[in-house]
Parts: structure tokens; C-alpha cells; sequence
């Protein structure tokens, strides 16, 4: 999942920095387990069972809840000082560089190994996922964990009408609204709104960090915290349709999102400290090419690890490895220089008023 921060001098956002780029990679890499371990299994991806990490990382999932989490706190800091152009700029520039290139190279891998995973590539299909919303062509994603960019982008595009008709200022004030009209449309409407809570609860924990706690931020996350677990367990039967013989407990899914809570408590009030270097850095930047490359590729090598019959744990250990590389040079060969080009490109073609914005 990709996030914006940039480095400051401040120790105290050294910290906070590195606090939140460890929890990044912690969750990406909750996700990818999730996929080798627990799905892969019930989708006949490999046919040999591993009970122990199947079930340490069955709630994997709830690793996209924290990344959520994350961006509510980040592109808060991000759009803080800049303006709509700005703001807009900046995140075609840090999204799509990345995206492409992922985009591309999963590709490759579904063009000459997606029979083995019954996957498939098109001109059609690939040229509209490159616009990161592929419904908008009647395609599907070429990657399942795709879904989650189109949350964030309604996310963005929330910062950016604030950032545009001036009230950015005001972000705090309307996300608590915004969770009680949520709140209300649970009890009332039943509203299909899984995903803002943990957005909002991220731009709370952001103010408190600036600000510190106040009765208004603790009604805030105590709501949306509500809300949050409220979407969590409604979809414990959705799960386990998916994963027949499998029980999700609503107990172990509630710890899960308290757990995200309290560790964002923690960081928003310093008391949560990982030294940031550029190890730590480096895990997560990686982060989003590592979320974005993970599943279909992982699938078609460990699909193919089973014909040939090579061994799980090597298997899992090569797949691991692979997928941390060649996000590493993705990083380092595309991003920076994409953003670049985004941002001249940009530069050179948009109006001076809108500029402006």
C-alpha cells in the first residue's frame, strides 16, 4: 500500500517515521502470508497442508485494515501543507510509477505462466488495469489485491475536494461527522461502508500527534473503532463461505483491531518508537511494489514449485525472496525517476490556474 513521508530532522518524527514504516512492512508481509499460507491452501494452489502457519496467519487479511489505518495518518501529514494541484501531483507521482511497472511485469508472468493458475492476459484487460481501475473498461484486476487501490483513490480524492474548496483545515471536524453519519446509517440505513472508519481513525490519530488527546478525538476513534469492528465481524460469513470448514472468530478479530489501535495511540502519543535508519526505510518503501506484485506471482510460482515437486519450505523461502527483490530494484530503478517524469510532464501541461488550486 503506498504512503507518502518525508524524511525531517525532528527525532521525534525520526521516530514516528520509523515506527510507522516497520508496521508497513509488518503488514504487507501479513497479507503475503496470508495468501501463501492459508488461501493458496484452500484454493488447491498447493496441496500440501501446513497447520501452524495456516492458522497464525488465517486473520492475515486484516492487514489491509491497518494499512488503511496508515494512509489516514500519512496522507494527512502529506496533504497538510499543499495545495489541490499539489496534493494530486504528488500522488499520481508516488502511485503510478510503481503501478505500471508491477502491472507490466505481472503481466509477463500470466502471459507465459498463468495457464498453470487458469489466469489469463489480454490486450484489453492489460491496458485497462493499467488505469488502476479496470471496471471502467468491464475488465477484472489482473491481481486480486488490486481492490484496495480504488478504496485508497476514494480516499484521495475525500483530501483532495477538501484541499480544493479550502477546508482542509476543517478535516478533523468533518471526519468525526462523517463517522457518526456512518454510525447512524449502521443502526438505521444499513450501510455498506466497510472501509472509511479506519481512514478516519488514521486522520484522529494523526491530529493527536500534532495536537494530543482531547475528549473530541477520543469520541472520534472510540466511533470509529465502533464502526470498524462493526464491518470487521460482518464479514466473518463471507469468509468463511469462501474457506468451508474454517471458523472465524469474531473474538480474535476484534484483539486484531483493537491491537491497531492502541499501537497508532502509542505512536500518536511518542510512546511507540522505532529508531527510523536505511534498513528500516528501505522495508518500507518496498512496501508497495512488494503489496502489488505479491499474490498472482507468488500463486504461478508456487503452482509451478507443485508440478515439479519441489519442496514446500523451498518453495515459500524462493517465492519470499524473489518478491523482496525485485521490489527492492523496482524501487530503485522506477520511482524516483517516474515521479520525475510525472511531475514534468504535468508541469508542462496543466493551465497555471489550476496550478493554483
Amino acid at each position: 500500500m503506498e504512503t507518502d513521508m518525508t524524511l525531517e530532522p525532528s527525532e521525534t518524527k525520526t521516530h514516528r517515521i520509523g515506527s510507522i514504516n516497520t508496521l508497513r512492512f509488518i503488514a504487507a508481509m501479513f497479507v503475503l502470508f496470508y495468501h501463501i499460507t492459508f488461501v493458496f491452501y484452500y484454493a488447491k494452489t498447493t496441496h500440501i497442508d501446513m497447520p501452524f502457519f495456516r492458522g497464525l496467519f488465517q486473520y492475515g487479511y486484516l492487514g489491509v485494515e491497518l494499512f488503511f489505518i496508515i494512509s489516514g495518518f500519512v496522507i494527512s501529514m502529506s496533504a497538510e501543507n499543499r495545495n489541490a494541484y499539489g496534493f494530486f501531483k504528488s500522488r499520481l507521482g508516488r502511485l503510478y510509477p510503481i503501478f505500471w511497472v508491477s502491472v507490466i511485469i505481472t503481466s509477463l508472468f500470466i502471459l507465459f505462466g498463468g495457464n498453470i493458475i487458469n489466469a489469463n492476459i489480454t490486450w484489453t484487460r492489460f491496458i485497462a488495469n493499467m488505469t488502476m481501475i479496470p471496471q471502467i473498461m468491464s475488465q477484472t484486476y489482473i491481481d486480486p489485491s488490486y481492490w484496495t487501490l480504488v478504496v485508497e483513490i476514494k480516499f484521495y480524492f475525500f483530501i483532495l475536494l477538501l484541499l480544493l474548496f479550502k477546508q482542509f483545515k476543517r478535516i478533523e471536524s468533518l471526519s468525526i461527522g462523517v463517522s457518526i453519519l456512518i454510525t447512524i446509517g449502521i443502526f438505521f440505513f444499513d450501510l455498506p461502508m466497510m472501509w472509511p472508519s479506519y481512514f478516519l481513525a488514521g486522520i484522529i490519530f494523526y491530529k493527536i500527534y500534532k495536537h494530543g488527546l482531547n475528549n473530541w478525538r477520543i469520541f472520534g476513534l472510540c466511533n470509529t473503532f465502533f464502526i470498524s469492528i462493526y464491518f470487521a465481524l460482518a464479514r466473518i460469513p463471507n469468509h468463511e463461505a469462501n474457506f468451508i470448514g474454517t471458523d472465524f472468530k469474531p473474538t480474535v478479530i476484534v484483539l486484531y483491531v483493537l491491537l491497531f489501535y492502541i499501537i497508532f495511540l502509542m505512536i500518536s502519543l511518542d510512546k511507540f518508537k522505532i529508531h527510523n535508519n536505511k534498513y528500516i526505510n528501505i522495508l518500507g518503501i518496498i512496501t508497495f511494489p512488494l503489496y502489488l506484485l505479491h499474490q498472482q506471482i507468488s500463486r504461478i510460482l508456487f503452482t509451478y514449485s507443485n508440478i515439479n515437486s519441489i519442496p514446500l519450505y523451498t518453495s515459500i523461502t524462493f517465492t519470499i525472496l524473489f518478491i523482496l527483490i525485485i521490489s527492492f530494484f523496482i524501487h530503485r530503478i522506477f520511482e524516483k525517476h517516474g515521479k520525475i517524469m510525472i511531475d514534468k510532464v504535468l508541469d508542462k501541461v496543466t493551465p497555471r490556474f489550476i496550478k493554483d488550486l
